[in-house]
C-alpha cells in the first residue's frame, strides 16, 4: 500500500448490503496490524479511501488481504444404506474375507454426500479434494452385514466415523467400529445372537477443528436382522413299498420362512421338492414325495432345506427297494 489510504470494513447476512448490513468500521491504516471491530456476519465488504496525498505521489493498492474465521457447521449425514445379508463391502485394492469373491451391487446411499463435490475455492480444500474417495466393492461373503452411508460438511472439514449397534429392545447403544475415515463398514455377524437389531453412523469434524470446537451427529438404520443359524430337518422318513419310496420330513426355521427345499437321490442331481400347499411362506414346512429308485437294492436319499438368509442344513437316509422298477422320481 503506497500513499495515504484508509480501510473500511462492514458486515452482513444478507449478499447484497442493506440496512441490516453494520455501519462501517475503521479507519484502518496500517497494514497488516489491525484487527476489524464490525460484528460477526455471513458477508463482509470492504472500500478503500484515498485521502489527499499533499502534492506527494497519487495513493496506489495493488492487492488486499482480509483473514476471517468462517463459523463452524454440524455435519450431515444424508443417507444410511443397509446392504442385503451375506454381502461384504471392501475397498477397491483389497478383497480378502472367507466368500468366494463373487462381485455383488451394493445399494448407494443418497443425498448430497453421496455426489462428486463441487470445484474447491481454495488451496486447502484442492488439498482434500486431491484424496479419492473410492467407492467400495460388493462381494458375497456368508455371515457378513454392510453398511453404506453418504456425508457432507458445508465447511468442507474432514470428517470422521463410527457405527455403534443396538438390538431391538434395547436402547443403550453398543461401540462397533469407531476412527473411521471411510464411508462404509462390513463386520461379521457370527460372534451376536441371532435377531433384529439397528445401527447409528456418527460423524464428527474433529480432525479439522480444536476439540471444544469440534461437532458431531448421527442417523440411524433401519430395522435388519441377524440370522446364522441353520435350519433343522426333523421326522426324515423313506418308506417303500415295493419299488416306490414314500419320502417325508420336516423343515424348521428360526429365521422366518424357508426359502426352498431339494432332494438328491445316491448323490444325483438335486431336485426341487414343494412343501405342503405348494407355497413356502412358514418357518416349519412338511415335504413330501415318491421316489421310483432305477433298481433294486440299498440306496440313499439326502434333503437340504434353505432359509431366507441363506443358513442351509442336510440330511439323508438309507432306504431298500424292492423289484424290478425302473423310473424317476417325482412329487
Amino acid at each position: 500500500m503506497q500513499g495515504k489510504v484508509a480501510f473500511y470494513v462492514r458486515s452482513g447476512n444478507t449478499s447484497n448490503p442493506d440496512n441490516n448490513w453494520s455501519p462501517w468500521a475503521g479507519p484502518y491504516k496500517t497494514s497488516g496490524e489491525s484487527e476489524v471491530t464490525c460484528p460477526p456476519a455471513r458477508f463482509v465488504q470492504w472500500k478503500a479511501v484515498f485521502l489527499d496525498p499533499d502534492g506527494a505521489a497519487p495513493p496506489s493498492v495493488s492487492w488486499i488481504s482480509l483473514a476471517y474465521q468462517p463459523k463452524n457447521v454440524v455435519p450431515v449425514i444424508d443417507d444410511v444404506a443397509l446392504q442385503e445379508p451375506g454381502i461384504r463391502a471392501t475397498g477397491f485394492a483389497s478383497q480378502g474375507g472367507s466368500g468366494n469373491n463373487t462381485p455383488v451391487q451394493l445399494r448407494t446411499p443418497h443425498g448430497p454426500g453421496a455426489l462428486p463435490s463441487p470445484p474447491p475455492l481454495d488451496a486447502d480444500a484442492a488439498a482434500r479434494a486431491a484424496r479419492i474417495d473410492i467407492p467400495p466393492q460388493g462381494f458375497d461373503d456368508k455371515g457378513y452385514q454392510s453398511v453404506l452411508w453418504s456425508a457432507h460438511d458445508d465447511n468442507d472439514d474432514d470428517l470422521v466415523y463410527a457405527v455403534y449397534y443396538r438390538s431391538e429392545g434395547e436402547h443403550d447403544w453398543h461401540l462397533l467400529k469407531d476412527k473411521l475415515t471411510q464411508r462404509f463398514y462390513s463386520w461379521d455377524t457370527t460372534s451376536m445372537p441371532d435377531g433384529a437389531y439397528y445401527l447409528k453412523v456418527t460423524a464428527s469434524d474433529s480432525p479439522s477443528n480444536p476439540a471444544d470446537e469440534a461437532l458431531s451427529t448421527e442417523r440411524e438404520s433401519d430395522r435388519f436382522e441377524v440370522a446364522n443359524t441353520p435350519p433343522k430337518i426333523e421326522n426324515l422318513r423313506a418308506d417303500s413299498a415295493g419299488a416306490t419310496v414314500k419320502v417325508s420330513f420336516e423343515g424348521i426355521s428360526s429365521a422366518g420362512p424357508i426359502a426352498h427345499a431339494q432332494y438328491s437321490v445316491d448323490a444325483g442331481d438335486w431336485q426341487i421338492v414343494l412343501p405342503a400347499g405348494s407355497l413356502s411362506d412358514s418357518p416349519k414346512e412338511s415335504y413330501q414325495f415318491d421316489i421310483s429308485a432305477a433298481g433294486e437294492g440299498e440306496h440313499t436319499v439326502a434333503v437340504q432345506v434353505t432359509d431366507r438368509f441363506g443358513n442351509s442344513t442336510a440330511a439323508k437316509k438309507a432306504f431298500t427297494v424292492s423289484g424290478h422298477a425302473a423310473g424317476h422320481a417325482s412329487k
